[in-house]
Formats: structure tokens, sequence, C-alpha cells
């Protein structure tokens, strides 16, 4: 059976998907779609996206899974061999197609999801808004261990809290004897080509993800993506990947995107004065999460200045450059360029000339299909504006 991973409700998830597909978020140690794979082992996983992703149209001929990119599987399930929707709770959240027409769209998926009348139930968590990212970090950061981990010997030398068996350190990983692990309350998995320098502590559930460095840091509940330079502390977050905070700062139940950078001292808030629930800007209206501890959302590419200070449930977009120091708005839209509370749009030729400079230092050149979305998606606001 075909198995296909669509992009579903990506409005909730500004500025993440900005230019970044829905599928390719992370959470936990994995991608949505790397998360979906195990599920589904002998299948090849296709997907469908926003035209702005340029991919290649399907033209499935064969009986066919479609999974809303919102879902995040807990256990396998017996595939329907009839056609039916897929449901966790009163939402729906794929379906399976054995007569055609199949859905080649994500208008297709719509129409076909309104027209199937049967429907089964599904383990799952549903993500509805990008904070549910961080609310189910924790949880899917301990089922994926027991599927990822790999038996290795763990050297004795390093300071563990703890089972051992909640931590795994691959091999060529570079970390010195002065890092402590505290894995009593989750696991921790360190990846291919880590390398955690002296006096850096980390708290499970965690992840540290491939060619990541850890600088003298604190790193509590998070994943770390591919990539990323990391000092300072760092408590229940989300680091897509690529991107640096290596200096002195705290960044706290946030999610920041690709190719970000954030300049010492940079601090978030993640906690109201009054402890009430955080608000958070979708789609520029305020909406309650239900969180008391939630911080901040920053898009790709974007470059926060020394000493930048963040407000509780800040959104921050996609290429904004914020230099002078000082607290930011608590909501910032994409190629913005901020300087001493001076707002300017920033020149789209040279926002893709810093982002080239910036993935060359990362040994990233940047294709010519990436920046065609980049340009797409800074003509798709200036015709909104």
């Amino acid at each position: 059976m075909n198995i296909v991973v669509y992009e579903d409700g990506c409005e909730n998830f500004y500025p993440l998907v900005n230019i970044l597909p829905q599928f390719n978020l992370r959470v936990g140690m994995k991608t949505i779609a790397e998360h979906t794979a195990p599920f589904f082992k002998r299948s090849r996983i296709d997907f469908i996206a926003r035209p702005l992703f340029e991919l290649k149209e399907m033209s499935p001929k064969e009986p066919t899974l479609y999974l809303s990119s919102r879902l995040l599987l807990v256990r396998a399930f017996s595939v329907p061999r009839r056609d039916a929707k897929l449901e966790v709770g009163p939402e729906s959240l794929g379906l399976v197609k054995y007569k055609p027409p199949l859905p080649k769209s994500l208008d297709d998926i719509k129409d076909a999801m309104a027209a199937v009348k049967e429907s089964k139930r599904v383990d799952g968590l549903v993500l509805n808004n990008i904070w549910d990212l961080i609310a189910f970090n924790e949880e899917i950061l301990v089922n994926q261990y027991r599927l990822y981990r790999k038996k290795n010997r763990i050297n004795k030398r390093f300071h563990i809290i703890g089972n051992r068996k909640n931590l795994y350190v691959s091999k060529d990983a570079e970390v010195h004897k002065q890092v402590y692990f505290d894995a009593s309350d989750g696991p921790i998995y360190v990846d291919s080509g880590v390398a955690i320098r002296p006096f850096s502590i980390i708290i499970g559930p965690a992840y540290i993800g491939p060619g990541t460095i850890v600088e003298r840091a604190k790193i509590v509940k998070s994943s770390i993506g591919p990539h990323c330079r990391i000092g300072g502390e760092v408590e229940a977050c989300i680091f897509q990947g690529y991107s640096n905070k290596y200096h002195e700062g705290f960044i706290g139940h946030s999610f920041v995107g690709e190719w970000v950078n954030l300049g010492a001292l940079t601090t978030n808030s993640d906690l109201k004065n009054n402890y009430g629930p955080v608000r958070v800007a979708v789609r520029q209206k305020l909406l309650d999460t239900g969180m008391m501890k939630l911080g901040c959302f920053i898009g790709d590419h974007t470059k926060l200045g020394i000493g930048t200070l963040i407000p509780t449930g800040a959104v921050i977009g996609s290429f904004v450059n914020f230099a002078g120091g000082g607290m930011m708005s608590r909501y910032v839209p994409d190629f913005n360029w901020m300087i001493q509370n001076k707002h300017d749009n920033y020149d789209l030729e040279r926002a893709i000339s810093t982002a080239k400079i910036v993935m060359k230092r990362r040994n990233v050149r940047m294709s010519k299909q990436y920046e065609r979305v980049i340009r797409n998606f800074h003509e798709q606001i200036r015709r909104s504006n």
C-alpha cells in the first residue's frame, strides 16, 4: 500500500512552516515524517505539500493511506480494507482510499475526507497549534528512545545519575569526562559526531542531534537538531537544526527554526508574572494556549543581536534581523530589519545573500529549489500586503 503524508492546517504553525514543509518539523528525536516511517517499514512514503515547495505531483494508482502531518502516531494499527477515515478523538487525520479517484492534492484530500463515511480509531497525539510541539516533545522523546536506542557500553568516566540504560552515546561522539548526565527523569540520546565540552549538563529526556557542539551548556528536557551550537541554558526547547545559541543566556519552552543565530545573553521569558496561561499570536490573533510555561517561536534565518530580550509567547518571523539589544515586540513579521526600535523591510536580495554565507559556514550550499521557495514566500508576503 502507498503511504502519503500531507500538510494539514499549516496556518496554525506560522512561522515555523514559512519555508519548511510541515512534515519536516522536528518533534522528539525526529521530524514528523521520520517519526511516521517506522510504523510502515515496508512502504515508501510520499508527500503532498503546498505549491510553494514545488513537489512532484503524485499520480497514485494503488490503494493509498493518507496521513496528516498533525498526527503523531503512538502505536501501529491495522489498515482498514475499504475506504475509511482515520480518527483520533473527534478529529479526522487521514484516510485510506481504495476506490478511485485517488487524491493528488491537498484539496483532493479534503474532498475525499468529506465523502468517506466509515471511520477507524487510531492511537496518536494531535498537533493543533505550534505550542503542541513543545507540549508533546518530552513524551515523544521517551517513545522514540525505545525505538532507536542501540546497545552500547557507556564509559564509566561519565557522571551519570539514573539508569545507565537511559543513556545512549554514539561511538563517534566526543564527550568530555567532566560532563554530567541526569537520566533519572527520562532518557538521553547523543547522536553521531556530537561534541560535548567540559562542564556541560544534560538532563533528560533529551536528544542531541548529529554534529552538534555543546559548549559549557545546561540542556534540560530538550531536542537539539543537527549541526547546532549550544551554550548557556536551554530548557524544554526544540531546535530544528543548523542554529546557534553559543553564548550565555536562557531559552526556555521555545521552538527555534533553522539557520537562526541568537547573540550573547539573548534571553526569553517563558512564565508570566501572574502565572497565568500564555497567549500566542496565531494569524495575528492572540490565542490562549492553556500552558503556564511557554516561550517563543522563531522562524528560519532570523538573527537576534546581543542582549536581546524576548517576551513570553513571542512569535518572531523568518528573516528577521534585530540589533541594539533590549525587549523585542511580542509579534515580529517576516523580512523585518530592526535597529533601536526603527523598523524597515529586509531587502530580499540582501537576505538571500546573507543566508548563502551562513549556510556555507556549515558546508551547505543553497539549492536553486530552496532559493525559489524563499523568493516565492517573499512574493506571497508582498501580495498579501
